[in-house]
């Protein structure tokens, strides 16, 4: 019944994909009465422990009901397709509205996630529907139980950011796609079954790398975060094409460093010690660019603090554009995010996701970043 020797998912997983598609054909009955624990691990031959794993997945996404004294059921509305308020017609979908959206950010007193929020809170409330939001603070598992908490409170749409460099194979997002739960992320992912909105990262890079190259008599560099990551594959991509474009000698005169950077809240701290451990004088570099903002500063505090002047020695450039750029000690050049009109944008596919469908929206939108100059460069 299920095949014991896939090893590319969980056998739990495979039990309870299993019993959904039996669920769904009324293997057990029109009254859908699951079997006990221990019958089930005879009937798949698996552990107890893989049973209640599976058993916990169906739980949590409520396909299962128990009945006190009676036992374990198929819950109804998982069989006839009105789980989470969805209700399948021929052509399409017509979902109960319930005035809620889910919203779901990796962290609300970061200054970029902040500026996002505000629109779609704005947005909201223009629309009188309630946001429901849950921080994930970019624990992979944490994001699925909030994404399932909205699920079960029939949620009209979800508006999420996450930290995966890819959501293909990631069981929750399959599920919001299968269960045709209106969901758009905000913010660029590889392996997107979900429609995105987004800044272009690739003309991000491409005006940093232009402003930078237009100055510069030696090296330049650029620092982004590990590979993997599509926004900053996508700065990358498009600063260092830009620099061809203009018949720069990249292997020879851009130095290319790629880290593994943490949050928000340890942004500054991990740009002071790059700062403080890049031998710029060695390397001659004259210009960089590092993919964020508070990154960024914490690099200029420590270049300042080797004597190094700014924008004399090394013109610097940032990305986002978040408040505090203007308060650096030396103002920050960088390059501009429209959060706030990302968020207008996004709630707005979002509805038309919820009225049209799927196929009514672009898999990809994003809004052209702008260059702003201050001191730094």
């Amino acid at each position: 019944m299920v095949d014991l020797n896939n090893t590319s998912e969980h056998l739990y997983d495979l039990v309870a994909k299993d019993l959904k598609k039996k669920i769904r054909e009324y293997y057990f009955g029109q009254e859908g009465k699951i079997p006990n624990y221990l019958q089930l691990t005879d009937m798949y031959d698996v552990s107890m422990s893989t049973i209640k794993k599976a058993m916990k997945i169906l739980n949590d996404e409520h396909v299962l009901i128990s009945r006190v004294g009676k036992g374990t059921f198929a819950n109804k509305a998982f069989i006839d397709g009105t789980l989470n308020g969805e209700n399948y017609k021929k052509n399409g979908i017509d979902r109960k509205k319930t005035g809620k959206v889910g919203l779901m950010i990796r962290d609300i007193d970061g200054p970029y996630f902040s500026g996002i929020y505000k629109a779609l809170a704005d947005k909201a409330d223009t629309l009188d529907q309630q946001l429901m939001l849950t921080v994930s603070r970019d624990f992979h598992q944490q994001e699925d139980s909030l994404l399932r908490m909205m699920m079960a409170h029939e949620v009209d749409g979800i508006l999420l950011t996450t930290r995966r460099k890819s959501i293909f194979g990631s069981k929750i997002y399959d599920l919001l796609h299968e269960q045709h739960i209106p969901t758009v992320l905000l913010h660029d992912v590889y392996d997107a079954k979900l429609p995105i909105v987004d800044v272009n990262n690739y003309m991000g890079g491409a005006l940093a790398a232009e402003h930078l190259l237009a100055h510069s008599t030696t090296n330049l560099c650029v620092i982004v975060g590990e590979h993997g990551f599509r926004a900053d594959d996508l700065r990358l991509e498009g600063f260092l094409d830009t620099l061809r474009q203009k018949d720069v000698d990249v292997e020879n005169r851009c130095h290319v460093l790629r880290y593994s950077f943490g949050t928000e809240n340890t942004a500054f701290d991990e740009g002071y010690k790059l700062g403080m451990s890049l031998a710029i004088r060695n390397l001659k570099i004259d210009g960089i660019f590092l993919f964020n903002d508070l990154i960024a500063m914490g690099f200029q505090k420590a270049m300042l603090e080797r004597g190094i002047s700014i924008p004399d020695d090394i013109r610097i450039i940032g990305f986002d554009n978040i408040e505090r750029c203007t308060e650096a000690r030396v103002p920050l050049t960088t390059i501009e995010v429209p959060r706030y009109e990302i968020g207008l944008k996004a709630y707005d596919i979002l509805k038309t996701f919820m009225r049209e469908g799927h196929s009514k929206v672009s898999p990809r939108t994003l809004l052209d970043p702008k260059l702003i100059i201050r001191e730094s460069a």
